[in-house]
């Protein structure tokens, strides 16, 4: 039933429910799907990072054995934002005794090769080929994978080049996320000419439950509503 719906997963596993659009995004990756590559534009507190987190979780507890491999912009920012919100579902999961935490890694227990089912974060700023090499379980050929990048308007076309030969496999997928900047760079294209091979999301923080008119209204007297800013930031466009 999860490996169709995955979503249901998170509702059952963590007790979270979805936004629309989360939901949809977590059955993206159902079985089946081979090779899928989502492609996710937002603006400010619509919960792209929160979803990354959400995602591994997921993946590791409804593809069996599978590994998860993220990375970001900057190793202090991949850990502050998608490293956190992956403790915090741990801390709330029914499987949490079944998950060894670490300050990088995260694993499922009672595996006799550790290195077959688990979720890890890297910084690729300083060396894009550290990225290199990472795919799913070696017992399924390389099955069972995803690679999720945050903040991905910050990350190099480079790292990109690096990290798609491990998407050849059965159930290999992609998850980028981030809000919006200069038009240009791997991330902007997933977005516009490379559309076709993504599914898209576009995610203003003017349509997120998550997000209070408030602080719409602040930002829009902060930045002004027609800046570049305020497009790229609460509006999920690119200016």
């Amino acid at each position: 039933m999860y490996l169709q719906k995955p979503s249901l997963y998170a509702r059952d596993a963590m007790g979270i429910i979805c936004d629309p659009w989360q939901e949809e995004l977590l059955d993206c990756f159902q079985l089946g799907s081979k090779t899928a590559r989502v492609s996710v534009a937002a603006g400010h507190g619509t919960g792209k990072s929160f979803m990354a987190a959400l995602l591994t979780h997921t993946f590791l507890g409804i593809y069996t054995p599978s590994r998860v491999a993220a990375t970001g912009p900057t190793g202090k920012q991949t850990r502050n934002q998608y490293w956190s919100y992956l403790q915090g579902l741990w801390q709330k999961s029914v499987f949490q005794d079944d998950i060894q935490w670490q300050k990088t890694k995260m694993y499922i227990k009672g595996r006799k090769n550790e290195e077959e089912w688990f979720a890890i974060w890297m910084s690729s700023s300083k060396d894009p080929k550290s990225v290199e090499g990472f795919r799913g379980p070696a017992s399924l050929g390389g099955a069972n994978f995803i690679w999720i990048i945050d903040e991905a308007k910050g990350v190099s076309d480079s790292v990109f080049e690096s990290i798609a030969g491990a998407l050849s496999a059965e159930n290999s997928f992609l998850y980028i996320s981030s809000t919006c900047g200069a038009p240009h760079g791997h991330f902007y294209m997933s977005q516009t000419t490379l559309k076709d091979q993504y599914k898209t999301f576009r995610i203003p923080s003017t349509i997120s439950p998550r997000v209070s008119p408030k602080m719409i209204e602040r930002w829009e007297k902060l930045w002004g509503k027609d800046s570049p800013i305020f497009r790229a930031r609460v509006m999920a466009e690119f200016p």
